[in-house]
């Protein structure tokens, strides 16, 4: 009985187009003989915009990936391929074309990324090939809403959390977005719905206020489709695009006991799925040393769940372009614990701290401002902290919120 195997060739546009399609044919025909169903997934592809615009198709594979480097200059593209890929990868290499060179070099920068990947070779002759097929059983699933930078998950990529956490990642893309919010975006009864039971200060024009609920409405719509409670989005991507941010729709999304993750952020996406049990998580930047053991964590959102009154909550612009609406939130105050993870989701780091004030008003910062007294020094925690984010879990002790780390396999540090 045959086994399915989903395969994507690579090549190199120097090289002679008809001995390309030569090897292709050889390196097929040994995979038959070896006893796999062959799913070719695109054309051979040459670059890595190529893959680029075959990535939602790369994410949607349900079984092994067979990644054949027919010529040399393809390791770029196979890393590319990696970083959106959710099942196995085996690498093929035969002896021509620098074909060997190109995947070693692949399989040398594929697990930099913290992904597993096997690498098999071939002879054009007569050889046989064997594809590692046992793939994820995948527990959960996670959405990546629109486009994203070609640079964002150059460090954490979206294979890493499905590898690592089990959790199957889909992209919605730009194009289909826009059509969900196309169906919204007239709709004038989301404006009187909201002002039903917000009693917040709004200081934003009501056209940005309607398109913003116009998002959150096509994101829920989104995430029922795919089954799926989890999502992120390139924010600054998606703004250029459509004049309007996610910050609050992932603020009112909270109460729906959906988790949103601004920036794409993989790592922080991570911390926060692991600790939701425990708490609506609140993601921000560490935009300043208030004093010796006091940070000032802020961002454009967070989750409405957070609000210690919804009368003082406040809907301002968006910090960084002046458009869309961001959201003012008055966190809870109390005892609270700061969480980070390394790009390959291995460590974990904690640091107890609690939330003393809010809503501070700075007019440089984004929108949630809040300042958490550190049990520890600030600078000696930021010497250690693993990148520019920072989850915060509200009204939880640091005993639970290592447990839960560990008992996803982090190896947990307290800073």
């Amino acid at each position: 009985m045959s086994r399915k195997v989903f395969v994507i060739a690579l090549v190199s546009r120097v090289h002679p187009q008809m001995q390309q399609t030569i090897i292709l044919k050889r390196i097929l025909k040994a995979m038959e003989d070896s006893g796999l169903e062959i799913n070719m997934v695109a054309e051979p592809v040459s670059s890595i915009e190529e893959v680029w615009a075959i990535k939602h198709r790369i994410l949607d594979l349900d079984g092994p990936l067979a990644v054949l480097h027919l010529t040399g200059g393809t390791s770029k593209s196979a890393v590319e391929v990696a970083k959106w890929c959710n099942s196995t990868i085996t690498l093929i290499a035969h002896d021509e074309s620098n074909s060997l060179p190109s995947s070693l070099e692949a399989r040398s920068r594929i697990r930099r990324l913290g992904l597993d990947v096997e690498l098999a070779t071939i002879d054009l002759i007569n050889g046989k090939i064997k594809i590692k097929s046992e793939g994820p059983d995948f527990k959960k699933s996670m959405t990546i809403l629109g486009e994203v930078s070609p640079r964002t998950f150059d460090v954490t990529c979206p294979a890493i959390i499905a590898r690592r956490f089990k959790v199957k990642v889909k992209h919605l893309t730009q194009e289909e977005l826009e059509r969900y919010l196309e169906k919204h975006k007239q709709d004038t009864e989301l404006i009187h719905k909201f002002f039903s039971w917000f009693r917040g200060k709004v200081d934003v024009p009501m056209r940005e206020l309607q398109l913003s609920l116009a998002l959150k409405e096509a994101v829920n719509d989104v995430l029922k489709r795919f089954k799926c409670d989890v999502f992120t989005i390139d924010c600054f991507e998606v703004i250029k695009r459509i004049n309007v941010t996610p910050c609050l729709a992932i603020s009112l999304l909270s109460a729906n006991e959906i988790l949103g993750v601004c920036e794409a952020d993989v790592q922080a996406a991570a911390c926060m799925m692991t600790i939701r049990e425990l708490t609506q998580p609140f993601m921000g930047n560490i935009a300043a040393v208030e004093s010796e053991d006091t940070l000032i964590l802020a961002h454009c959102t967070a989750p409405i769940t957070l609000a210690s009154n919804e009368g003082d909550l406040k809907l301002k612009s968006h910090f960084e372009t002046g458009k869309s609406v961001a959201v003012d939130v008055p966190i809870r105050r109390g005892r609270a614990v700061m969480i980070g993870c390394d790009h390959q989701l291995k460590n974990a780091y904690v640091v107890e701290c609690y939330v003393d004030r809010s809503q501070l008003e700075l007019k440089n910062l984004c929108r949630t401002q809040v300042t958490i007294k550190l049990k520890s020094k600030a600078l000696d925690v930021l010497s250690e902290w693993p990148s520019g984010h920072a989850v915060l879990a509200v009204q939880v002790g640091s005993t639970e919120v290592k447990r839960a780390l560990a008992e996803r396999g982090f190896e947990v540090k307290e800073l």
